[in-house]
C-alpha cells in the first residue's frame, strides 16, 4: 500500500486535473513549449505536488506563459499570463474553453450536480440563467442591509474573549451562518444551529475527501470504489458514502424550509426565494421538477463556493494585518476621515474609501485562496499563436503565477491597485479578480462575494486593531506563515 501512496502523491495534481484519457488529432502545427516527457508519466515527476503552482510557474519563466504538459496519457495546457487567459476565455473562443472535466470523486460524494463541476451545456446554461436573476451586481444591492448587519455580528464574536485562539472557527462561523441567510433566509445567529453543523460537515468531508490523493486513485484505479473500506489506505471510501448522503441532506432541507415559507408568504429575502418568486410561471408545468431540482444544486453551490474560499481570504487578511500593520492604520484613518467618530461606515460610504478596496484587492492577490482555479477544458481543437491546443485537454490558469506578475509580489502593497491621484485603478474591481475565474467559467457568485468581503473588511478595519502576541517577557511572537495547499489554500 506504501507503494501506491507514494505513487499517488507523485500524480495528486490530477485531481485538479482529471486524467481523461483523450488522443489529439494529428496536425502539422506544434503543441506548445514545455518540459521534456517520459512515456506514460509524462511530467509527473517534475511537480512539486504540495504546490504546483510554484512548479507551474517556474515552468513558465523557461517555456512561456502557454505551456504543454502530459500526465498519464492526458493533455494539460497550463497559463500562467492573466493576458492570455483572458484572450483564450473571453470573446470569440469563450465556448472553446468552457468544458469541466468529470471527476468521478465528485459523483461519489453527490456534488456533480454543483455548477462549478458541470459540463457546459443546456443544464450549464440554466444555472446561469437562476444566478443572472438574483446575482448579478445590480440586484445584489438588495442583500447589502444582511451583509452589514452579518459583519457587525462577526465584529462582537471577535470582541470576545479567547476569539484569539478561536479565529478560524469564528471567521468559518461567519461565513456559514450569512450564506445560509443569504441563500436561503435562515435567521441564525450562532453557529450551533443543525443546519450550519449539517453543512459544515458535509463541507469538512468535501474539502478533505475531494483532494488530490483521492482522486487520482480513483481516476488511475477506479475499481477501487468497489472495494471494502476496511483495506488500509481506503479508509475514505466510508466517508465519502458519508459525504454522499450529507450532501443530498444539504441540497434538500434548507430549499424545502425556503420553499415553503415563500408558500406561506413569510419568505426573508434570499437567492432560493427569489429563484423561486422568479420561476413560478413553471409551477404547473411537468418541466418545473427538473427545473427545481436545478435551483437545488445551483443554491448549494453558493454555499460550497462561498463557504470556505471567503473564511480563507479573512483569514489571509488578518494574517496580512498583523505581519503589516502600517496598513491597518493607514485605513483606520481613511475610514475616520470619511464616517469620524461617532459611527459605523456602510456601503454608502464605499465610493469614499478607495484604499478598503485596494486591501481586498491586495489581500487576493497576495495569496490566492484557489492557486489554480478550477480546471477548464478545450471543448474543440484550438489554434493561438502558432500553436495547437488539442480537443480534451485540460486547461490551467495558474492564478498564483497571475498573483506574482508585478513589482516585490510577496510585499502587501495596497497602493499597486490605486492611481497616483489615490483613486481606486478601474482594473482594481474584486469581481474581476482572477480568483472568480475566466470566461463563461467566471464564479456566478462574485459580486455576491465581493460585497459579504467588503462589509466584513471595513467593519473589522473600522472597530478593530491586530498585532503579534507577545511572550512572558513582553516580546512580540514572530509568526511564519504556512499556508496548507490543495484545491483551496
Amino acid at each position: 500500500m506504501d507503494t501506491i501512496v507514494i505513487a499517488i502523491g507523485a500524480v495528486s495534481l490530477v485531481a485538479l486535473l482529471s486524467v481523461w484519457k483523450s488522443k489529439t488529432k494529428s496536425s502539422s502545427l506544434s503543441l506548445p513549449p514545455g518540459p521534456p516527457r517520459i512515456p506514460f508519466l509524462g511530467n509527473v515527476l517534475d511537480i512539486d505536488m504540495t504546490e504546483p503552482h510554484v512548479t507551474y510557474a517556474q515552468w513558465g519563466h523557461q517555456y512561456g506563459d502557454v505551456i504543454y504538459s502530459r500526465l498519464l496519457g492526458q493533455d494539460y495546457i497550463i497559463v500562467n499570463s492573466e493576458k492570455v487567459a483572458r484572450a483564450l476565455s473571453d470573446a470569440g473562443r469563450s465556448t472553446m474553453y468552457a468544458g469541466r472535466p468529470q471527476f468521478s470523486i465528485y459523483k461519489l460524494l453527490g456534488v456533480e450536480s454543483a455548477t462549478a463541476f458541470i459540463s457546459y451545456g443546456d443544464t450549464w446554461k440554466v444555472h446561469r440563467k437562476l444566478f443572472h436573476q438574483t446575482l448579478r451586481s445590480d440586484a445584489t444591492i438588495k442583500y447589502q442591509a444582511l451583509y452589514m448587519s452579518k459583519a457587525i455580528a462577526l465584529v462582537q464574536n471577535l470582541l470576545q474573549v479567547g476569539a484569539a485562539s478561536n479565529l478560524e472557527s469564528i471567521l468559518q462561523a461567519f461565513m456559514a451562518t450569512g450564506l445560509l441567510s443569504l441563500t436561503y433566509g435562515y435567521n441564525i445567529e450562532s453557529q450551533d444551529h443543525p443546519m450550519v453543523k449539517l453543512v459544515q460537515k458535509q463541507t469538512n468531508i468535501l474539502v478533505k475527501e475531494g483532494t488530490a490523493e483521492k482522486a487520482a486513485l480513483l481516476e488511475a484505479f477506479p475499481f477501487i470504489k468497489y472495494l471494502p473500506s476496511w483495506i488500509p489506505g481506503l479508509g475514505f471510501l466510508e466517508s465519502v458514502a458519508t459525504g454522499r448522503q450529507l450532501a443530498k441532506e444539504v441540497w434538500d432541507q434548507p430549499f424545502e424550509y425556503t420553499k415553503g415559507e415563500v408558500a406561506a408568504g413569510t419568505a426573508p429575502q434570499s437567492v432560493v426565494a427569489d429563484f423561486l418568486t422568479s420561476n413560478q410561471e413553471n409551477k404547473d408545468n411537468e418541466p418545473h421538477q427538473e427545473l427545481e431540482a436545478t435551483m437545488k444544486a445551483a443554491a448549494a453551490t453558493v454555499y460550497m463556493a462561498g463557504a470556505e474560499t471567503s473564511s480563507s481570504v479573512l483569514q489571509t487578511f488578518i494574517l496580512a494585518m498583523i505581519l503589516f500593520p502600517e496598513v491597518q492604520e493607514k485605513a483606520r484613518a481613511e475610514i475616520d476621515s470619511v464616517v469620524g467618530k461617532d459611527r459605523l461606515p456602510t456601503f454608502g460610504d464605499r465610493d469614499s474609501l478607495p484604499y478598503i478596496e485596494a486591501i481586498i484587492c491586495e489581500t487576493m492577490r497576495w495569496h490566492p485562496p484557489v492557486p489554480l482555479g478550477v480546471p477548464h477544458t478545450t471543448t474543440t481543437e484550438d489554434v493561438y499563436q502558432g500553436f495547437r491546443i488539442p480537443k480534451g485537454a485540460i486547461i490551467i490558469f495558474n492564478g498564483w503565477a497571475m498573483s506574482r506578475d508585478c513589482v516585490n509580489p510577496d510585499d502587501f502593497d495596497p497602493g499597486r491597485h490605486l492611481l497616483p491621484s489615490g483613486e481606486l485603478s478601474p482594473n482594481a474591481r474584486m469581481s474581476g479578480s482572477p480568483f472568480f475565474g475566466f470566461g463563461r467559467r467566471v464564479c456566478p457568485g462574485r459580486f455576491f462575494s465581493e460585497g459579504v468581503l467588503w462589509a466584513a473588511f471595513v467593519q473589522i478595519l473600522a472597530t478593530l486593531r491586530f498585532s503579534k502576541a507577545t511572550d512572558a517577557n513582553g516580546h512580540p511572537v514572530e509568526i511564519n506563515p504556512v499556508f496548507c495547499n490543495g484545491i483551496t489554500s
